[in-house]
């Protein structure tokens, strides 16, 4: 039994040696490319701190040369090929009758005051 434990923590030493020795891949992310197109990391990317995956701007600033500007979110989409068909009317606003709200009501059936009467109400 304890040449059994011995064994396993040789074991896992030599795992454990050999995962700090693999080659470690260097991220693509870098700060400069915010410095040089002046936007924020999380302009191109999902994750606010830059780095992981590219959301939609950031893939099309890659397609498209790494330029000095990133492209706004449709001109992304736009060369990405991504068609979008939207009906105008659906965001236009139109005239509407507004009512009035109605009277906030502040007293209970009761007649007591709103406030007082969920003081004292002691749920269900």
């Amino acid at each position: 039994m304890k040449r059994y434990l011995i064994l396993l923590g040789i074991l896992l030493l030599v795992t454990a040696l050999f995962l700090a020795l693999l080659p470690v891949s260097s991220a693509d992310a870098l700060p400069e490319y915010a410095s040089q197109t002046g936007e924020p990391c999380a302009s191109c990317h999902v994750s606010p701190s830059g780095g992981g995956p590219r959301g939609p701007r950031g893939q099309a600033w890659v397609a498209s040369g790494k330029p000095g500007a990133v492209p706004d979110t449709l001109e992304s989409l736009e060369l990405l090929g991504v068609e979008l068909s939207v009906d105008p009317a659906y965001f236009t606003v139109t005239d509407l009758e507004v009512q009035e709200p109605e009277a906030l009501e502040t007293t209970s059936v009761q007649g007591r005051p709103l406030y007082r009467w969920l003081n004292v109400y002691d749920g269900n």
